[in-house]
């Protein structure tokens, strides 16, 4: 009986350290995502590389979206 009088405090308690590590958590996510996304390709021209930036600036405002919108429903999961 004890157990399913504790296992609330012991729920909030990890909710409480997860929103508190939230940060370093999705930074840790972002760092090993761009490691596999480091490939090297060669460019041949101007487009080209006005293409890769595109692609690069495309790619970290999906990743910041997806931090942010997984850290509000974190948060709203939590109230």
């Amino acid at each position: 009986m004890s157990y399913s009088k504790d296992f609330p405090d012991i729920l909030d308690y990890c909710i409480k350290i997860f929103d508190e590590n939230m940060d370093i958590l999705t930074e840790i996510e972002y760092s090993l995502g761009s490691e596999l996304d480091d490939n090297l390709t060669p460019i041949v021209n101007k487009i080209e590389l006005i293409d890769m930036a595109h692609e690069v600036s495309e790619s970290v405002r999906l990743r910041k979206a997806e931090s942010s919108f997984m850290q509000r429903h974190i948060e709203q999961d939590s109230n």
